[in-house]
């Protein structure tokens, strides 16, 4: 699957990278699933839309990469 290819994943630095990233793997979920999971992606990134710490966001970036892998893995 291209979407978790490394060198687009080590790529991802900023939020809206990750949010464009997330919201274009979602396109390779069953219909229900891709719904839910945008909705979840969206409803995350307006909770951390204002996080200004780059500690912090690299922390969110490598976790969400993380669960994101999962959930593509779940539906595979």
């Amino acid at each position: 699957m291209g979407l978790s290819a490394n060198g687009l994943r080590d790529s991802i630095t900023t939020g809206r990278q990750l949010y464009k990233y997330l919201l274009r793997a979602c396109k390779c979920l069953p219909s229900g699933a891709s719904q839910h999971y945008r909705h979840s992606i969206k409803q995350s990134f307006k909770q951390h839309i204002n996080e200004t710490n780059p500690e912090r966001i690299k922390e969110i970036i490598e976790r969400s990469l993380e669960d994101a892998d999962w959930v593509l893995k779940k539906y595979k």
